[in-house]
């Protein structure tokens, strides 16, 4: 029996009788298939395809390994958008060593998320001798080092850990490091105590102690944005003085206050100092405009001010700005997905004015409001290559140039960045209805006032960008976008696949762009000059290349030999990923309808199947017998599938989001399921929505909804206006109130 209510005029379904009254468990919507291996927890999700039970069996078994796999969590940021798209619907999501389900592991984690003051969001990497708060190389020792170098560093340890000591270890006699690290040091009112414990302790003898770097060592300006000093002091800074940094260019015969950066205490990743014991103060040289040219000493103020005192050097190093562009667009979609999925208030509260600072640094900073598109002015991201390969076959290598600024770490990206402006468009529509939402519910009391922003002006500006975006970076000659335009008004395409597919997930792809996107992905046309083309696009089976057009010129200026390695042997030049898949079924099915999509999908389970049967990802492609290698824990290859690949996750959402049309909103779950013809039903057990569990089946006409456990409010639905509830209840938004079944049905069109 069903009987109909009303709630504030809206029509609520409540299954009773058989299918259980309010407080019970709904009925099953459909028999899962049998579970491939042992283990998975009952309440993990399932998925259902009617008449392809092997398809559903094969996904669900993906779904639980790549879940389950997973090497640990972190507040790292470049996967946040990735994992809780993935993760954030899944009920029963606990993670064999995990304490809490997903859910909460990853609110804590996007709780720990740091931003700087001026908004730009860390990239909490692994600990390096990098930027703290950018990407993990390049570093200092990626480029030459003495009196031709450009970067220096003084490593006080006889070892250490981080990819620095990985080539110091490889280099006994370094004057940068060990003992011979101390040698040619100037004193100033200090005297040295040795090397104890992996420091340099030093003791004030005098007023305003003070170091100067060796002679010797050569410090291009370019090549050094930023110094870090790595120490500890005893005792409290003097009132109102900070340490500071003077430097001497080649020109120069002395040191001068006009050559002054003052630093603080407090601007280290509390992470990597845990590691070494220390504070990390990082000093902001590329601002002050007499930083420039050749640098040949640098003097360290400990204690301006001061007569006594103890200090403690674990190191002092030049530091490339490997600061992320695309950070802060990942973690108002992170936090997006997280509060939309789950309902939950008092992380909205706790997130959103750093949500609103995250999106106002892409508008000024990063140049979204001026140029209507994201311009990335960074020193070293110009977008302009570190190689430069003459027509007589002489490479030439730009120090300090070509530094990566998203994911694809060794490529350019910077200046005028597609990638980083597809992010910024998704970002400025989420904070539209995140805006228009808060607005709507006075009752979340959420925080507004000046940091704000107004839903409408967002909504124009990110037309203004689609419109921008969709003519600076088309490439009519190829018929897909650009990636860059550098500072010099050079344009690269290599055939960029994620980052066109990219452009149809976000939106950003006009209809006609998006068509021609595809039509080169499939084959339906042949691009000129690329290397790879038709067929040979999906060489790998499970997705597109990451790129279509060999690349042995467009990198960073640490990545210096790509010409020795093979076609389709690096991830970034003609290999691919297996999580961006996801993306690539999302455009096949919103540009080449369903059926092609679901299509796709057989064929990258029936690769699935392969896999396993030859004993998993590792053997498969044991020895490179299957043209290539994968990459992770530790090893380079062409694939990216396992070990620090969590993205492969994404795969199986499509089903979520795509097939089923599950689109949670600010306060609402939208529900457009779009199924193929040979797969007229689709049913997903085991969702969690607002903390609550359902289970979805799904027909062309049908919808069919049990809510399994008690929600702790209403939750809302919304259909597509055609559709209607029990009884013919008309929509588009409906309410499920107590556990139950709720079914919708979708009239029958009308014949000529």
């Amino acid at each position: 029996m069903v009987r109909l209510i009303r709630v504030l005029g809206v029509a609520v379904f409540l299954g009773l009788g058989a299918a259980g009254a309010a407080g019970g468990d709904a009925p099953a919507l459909f028999p899962p298939p049998a579970d491939l291996i042992d283990n998975i927890p009952r309440d993990f999700p399932r998925f259902h395809f009617a008449g392809h039970g092997e398809d559903a069996a094969l996904l669900n078994r993906y779904l639980w390994h790549h879940f389950s796999a997973r090497l640990g969590h972190s507040p790292v940021l470049f996967n946040k958008e990735y994992l809780t798209t993935s993760d954030q619907w899944m009920g029963g999501a606990m993670h064999p060593g995990w304490p809490a389900p997903v859910q909460d592991i990853q609110r804590d984690d996007l709780l720990a998320v740091r931003l700087d003051p001026d908004g730009y969001v860390w990239t909490n990497q692994h600990f390096s001798h990098a930027h703290e708060q950018g990407w993990p190389f390049p570093m200092w020792t990626q480029g030459p080092t003495g009196p031709e170098g450009f970067g220096a560093g003084w490593h006080f340890q006889e070892d250490g850990p981080g990819w620095v000591w990985d080539a110091l270890r490889r280099q006994p006699e370094s004057p940068f490091a060990r003992e011979k690290a101390l040698d040619g040091w100037e004193l100033v009112h200090c005297e040295s105590r040795g090397i104890v414990e992996g420091k340099w302790h030093l003791a004030a003898t005098g007023p305003s102690p003070m170091l100067v770097t060796p002679e010797g060592p050569r410090i291009i300006a370019f090549n050094a944005p930023f110094l870090q000093l790595r120490w500890t002091r005893s005792g409290t800074p003097a009132p109102g003085q900070l340490p500071y940094v003077e430097w001497m260019r080649k020109e120069d015969a002395a040191f001068s206050p006009e050559r002054r950066v003052h630093f603080g205490f407090d601007s280290g990743n509390p992470d990597y100092e845990r590691v070494t014991g220390t504070t990390h103060s990082m000093i902001t040289m590329h601002t002050h405009p007499q930083w420039d040219g050749e640098i040949k000493r640098i003097r360290i103020a400990l204690a301006p001010g001061e007569s006594g005192g103890e200090f403690a050097i674990d190191s002092f190093f030049t530091v490339y700005d490997t600061r992320h562009t695309i950070n802060n667009p990942i973690y108002i979609m992170a936090c997006w997905n997280y509060s939309r999925w789950s309902g939950d208030l008092a992380f909205l509260r706790a997130v959103i004015n750093n949500m609103r600072q995250a999106l106002r640094y892409q508008q000024t900073t990063l140049g979204g409001l001026t140029h209507n598109r994201i311009r990335n002015e960074w020193i070293g991201h110009t977008g302009i290559s570190g190689l430069e390969l003459s027509p007589d076959g002489t490479k030439t290598i730009h120090y300090g140039q070509g530094i990566g600024s998203n994911y694809w770490d060794l490529l350019p990206f910077g200046w005028d960045d597609l990638y980083a402006t597809n992010q910024y468009y998704a970002s400025l529509r989420i904070m539209a209805e995140l805006e228009d939402a808060i607005r709507a519910h006075p009752e979340w009391d959420i925080p507004g006032g000046e940091l704000a922003f107004d839903p409408g002006a967002l909504r124009k500006h990110a037309d203004d960008v689609k419109a921008e975006a969709n003519r600076l970076f088309w490439n009519p000659e190829t018929g897909r976008f650009h990636a860059v335009i550098d500072k010099n008004g050079h344009a690269h395409d290599y055939g960029f696949t994620f980052l066109n597919l990219d452009a149809i997930w976000y939106g950003l792809a006009s209809e006609e762009h998006a068509q021609s996107i595809m039509d080169w992905l499939t084959g339906a046309r042949l691009v000129e000059g690329d290397t790879s083309m038709g067929a040979d696009i999906y060489h790998w089976r499970f997705g597109p290349r990451a790129t279509t057009r060999r690349n042995v010129e467009w990198y960073g200026f640490m990545w210096t030999g790509p010409e020795t390695i093979p076609w389709g042997g690096q991830v970034q030049d003609g290999g691919a990923v297996l999580g961006f898949t996801f993306y690539d079924l999302w455009a096949r099915l919103h540009v080449l309808g369903p059926d092609n999509a679901w299509a796709r999908l057989r064929e990258i389970l029936a690769w699935e199947k392969e896999v396993w049967e030859a004993g998993g990802y590792r053997e498969y492609y044991k020895d490179g017998l299957r043209g290539t290698t994968l990459q992770g824990g530790g090893t380079a290859g062409g694939l990216g599938i396992d070990f620090e690949f969590f993205e492969s996750s994404l795969l199986p959402s499509i089903v979520t989001y795509g097939f089923l049309g599950l689109e949670p909103g600010a306060d609402a779950l939208r529900i457009a399921p779009r199924l193929p013809g040979a797969c007229p039903e689709m049913g997903l057990a085991n969702l969690q929505y607002r903390r609550a569990a359902l289970d979805v089946l799904a027909t062309a006409s049908t919808l069919s909804v049990a809510l399994k456990t008690m929600p702790a409010g209403p939750l809302w639905l919304e259909l597509p206006p055609d559709w209607r509830g029990e009884n013919g209840a008309p929509g588009p938004r409906f309410a499920l109130s107590a556990p139950g079944l709720y079914r919708f049905t979708k009239p029958e069109t009308p014949g000529p």
